[in-house]
């Protein structure tokens, strides 16, 4: 079960920063946790006016959540703890990870555009950095224009290689869907096996619509055994697991993916 305590909300007062605050918040309102707002000072970094970091102001906060809209009623900043800390490091991921180890925090949620620059979550951005090494899961929200407030999420995504790694992501994703009341989409990539031709190995047929029924049965299961509530879709495709997951995403209007760092294809 996912028990959220303590959140972790890092910050180096870009917009992608800011973009990911009220989903800690939220998410900090629905299970009573304490919010933490970390902001770390690399020695080449100012802020836009050339001040250094500083504690944001509860005003300051208030504005951020608004930015999102008018929260729903059980989303409250003032009935939240909030603790705020500054602190200098040569590396931001490091300070971040070591911060979330040190006050044993459940969730870390961040924005993947931050003042270096971040296009996508890619090796050496300082979100893949704390995704790949943080002691706890990690929510990461893009820095784009999204008419949904953090506070609606009705589908969420998780990809499945039936590793421990994935079926523990679909635990966490099971409490975020009773948080939210949403939907939940289990997806498998079944990928073609190709072998160079210096093997000497005559390619495999492409996987056909028994093995794609099979898997389609076996994650059936697997939402009977692990959430047990109707809302729950699966779904089978043949491709490269990257692309099937992002054209997923795209043509179904996923709100949230639920995805392990450590699956059989080293996600």
């Amino acid at each position: 079960m996912l028990s959220i305590r303590r959140i972790l909300w890092p910050t180096d007062f870009s917009s992608g920063a800011e973009r990911a605050f009220p989903y800690a918040v939220a998410l900090a309102s629905w299970h009573e946790a304490e919010l933490h707002v970390l902001s770390v000072q690399e020695p080449e970094a100012v802020d836009a006016d050339g001040s250094q970091s500083r504690p944001l102001s509860q005003d300051a906060l208030t504005r951020l959540l608004m930015d999102d809209g008018e929260p729903p009623q059980h989303v409250d900043l003032d009935t939240l703890s909030v603790v705020q800390e500054q602190r200098k490091g040569d590396s931001a991921p490091e300070t971040i990870v070591s911060y979330a180890d040190e006050h044993d925090m459940d969730l870390v949620v961040a924005g993947t555009h931050g003042r270096r620059g971040l296009r996508r979550l890619l090796i050496g951005s300082v979100a893949e950095e704390v995704l790949r090494t943080a002691p706890c899961p990690v929510l990461t929200v893009r820095d784009e224009d999204d008419s949904t407030p953090a506070w609606v999420v009705r589908n969420i995504l998780v990809p499945i290689d039936f590793s421990d790694a994935s079926l523990n992501a679909l635990r966490h994703a099971k409490q975020l869907a009773l948080t939210h009341g949403a939907q939940i989409t289990l997806l498998h990539a079944v990928e073609e096996v190709v072998y160079p031709s210096a093997y000497g190995i005559e390619p495999a047929n492409l996987p056909g619509p028994q093995v794609i029924g099979r898997v389609e049965a076996n994650l059936a299961d697997l939402a009977r055994t692990e959430i047990g509530y109707e809302h729950v879709v699966v779904q089978a495709n043949l491709g490269y697991a990257p692309s099937t997951i992002l054209d997923y995403t795209q043509e179904h209007e996923v709100d949230l993916i639920t995805i392990a760092t450590h699956g059989r294809s080293g996600l």
